[in-house]
């Protein structure tokens, strides 16, 4: 076996077929256990059935000290911090929810059973969901809704890193510049207004509430300099975390600060804070990279069926060592994205218009929209991350029924966005990604319609002519 392949044992390491045969005798436990989840709430003073959610696990593997406890705790400060507000007389517009989920380790249980058990109630009242779970030293990551992005960059803004003095988001800007993906990203982090946040796969309590229930999503927590391979394990403990992650917990402060400050300006918000511009941006990059994905695939075939002809492999091949050529494959077809590049254009259009609208608004001073009106529209905005899912869910996994964000069938944690035509190309199902297109740019159109009619109650309003009722 090559060297690198070989393990640390005292034995002769082989690869391949072979007379050895193992017995492998499995055990495993499959008793039923309770799981626990702890739900508290501080009930909104204007809109109580406009729910603002947090949630961190409290289960581990082992000790736990790092994932989730360090999250944990920072949840109970900011549910510590707004219950003494409370007693001082604060009372947030929209209802806070905390939550501190079971059984996330074995496979997102508490979280998962929670919105399912109430997606109903969650898919009228749940207008934006704040995760973290592992805490430590270093860069605030930010990943989630685009939805959020122009949000979530102001909260980072405004809470400054205990260590330097800078903006979290500052700190995590240049630590990008200082580690681009590649000059054009560092141009890019450079000039534009709002720093790109990650897209959502899955590995947290997350998952349920964006890739099923559709309720927009952000996960927080600082990293980078705190690793130590203690991951999953019985090290992962007190002693370890106070020694060698976040020794003072100024970053589990940090952390309360950040996740905190967004609870509380998105459940004060007199107009729900979800902006368009930065998810219309995102999504025109998505649409690019399917583009990119497709002529590369049939540039990469082209040559191994060329070089297969020509009898490259063969001729370059050792003759004293076996090796057998690639397989030809046929020319990847040319796919139609028409569809989604209508889409994309209508959404970019919508999403300017609704700026402006907006820009128009607060130019006065005053968004002067009557209370029906604001309702109607705050109403219209929770349901903005609901339009982005498809009842029938993505191709052979219903249950994930989000069309821009999902993990990869493959891959894990990692996410795969635009996964319906994206996942369907990289699997050479030529055919399912031509399908999917349209279905996808169809809701990348009831979006963009969904944004118009936002713009056009913000405009009406504005102009004082009588607003119509919302389709």
């Amino acid at each position: 076996m090559p060297r690198e392949w070989r393990g640390g044992l005292p034995i002769t390491y082989h690869v391949g077929p072979g007379p050895a045969k193992v017995h492998l005798k499995v055990e495993s436990n499959w008793d039923i256990k309770p799981i626990y989840d702890v739900i508290a709430r501080i009930p909104g003073s204007e809109f109580p059935d406009q729910w603002i959610i947090r949630g961190n696990h409290h289960d581990a593997w082992v000790n736990g000290a790092e994932d989730p406890i360090s999250g944990q705790v920072a949840l109970l400060e900011e549910a510590r911090s707004m219950s003494e507000l409370v007693k001082q007389g604060w009372k947030p517009k929209r209802t806070i929810i905390f939550c501190a989920w079971d059984g996330e380790e074995p496979g997102l249980l508490g979280s998962t059973e929670w919105v399912e058990t109430h997606q109903d109630e969650l898919r009228k009242k749940a207008v934006m969901y704040v995760n973290s779970d592992t805490n430590g030293r270093g860069f605030l990551g930010i990943e989630g809704s685009h939805t959020l992005e122009h949000f979530i960059n102001g909260v980072a803004r405004d809470v400054k890193d205990p260590e330097t003095g800078l903006s979290v988001l500052r700190r995590t800007q240049l630590y990008s510049i200082a580690h681009p993906e590649g000059e054009s990203g560092r141009q890019e982090l450079r000039s534009r207004t709002d720093l790109r946040i990650g897209a959502l796969g899955s590995g947290s309590d997350y998952a349920p509430f964006l890739d099923f229930a559709g309720i927009a999503s952000i996960n927080l927590g600082f990293g980078g300099e705190s690793g130590g391979g203690i991951y999953h394990s019985a090290y992962d403990d007190f002693y370890w975390y106070t020694h060698f992650a976040d020794t003072d917990f100024v970053y589990g402060r940090a952390l309360s600060q950040t996740a905190g400050t967004a609870l509380m300006r998105m459940a004060d918000a007199e107009l729900l804070p979800f902006d368009f511009h930065d998810f219309a941006d995102t999504v025109h990059t998505y649409i690019g990279e399917l583009k990119k994905l497709l002529k590369d695939r049939q540039t990469e075939i082209e040559e191994t069926n060329k070089e297969l002809d020509e009898g490259v492999f063969t001729a370059v091949a050792d003759p004293k060592r076996t090796s057998v050529p690639p397989a030809r494959k046929a020319f990847p077809p040319y796919l139609n994205f028409a569809p989604l590049e209508n889409a994309d254009a209508a959404l970019t259009e919508g999403a300017d218009r609704f700026n402006k609208a907006l820009a128009a608004a607060r130019a006065k001073g005053d968004l002067s929209i009557d209370a029906q009106t604001l309702a109607e529209v705050n109403g219209l905005l929770i349901q903005s991350e609901r339009r982005l899912t498809s009842d029938a869910g993505l191709p052979g996994r219903p249950w994930y029924k989000h069309q821009i964000y999902a993990p990869g069938a493959y891959t894990g944690y990692g996410v795969k966005t635009l996964p319906a035509v994206r996942e369907a190309m990289e699997q050479e199902n030529w055919k399912q990604a031509e399908e999917q297109v349209p279905l996808v740019a169809k809701v990348l159109e009831d979006e963009a319609a969904l944004i118009d009619e936002i713009t056009r109650q913000l405009s009406a309003t504005r102009s004082g002519k009588p607003v119509e009722a919302a389709e």
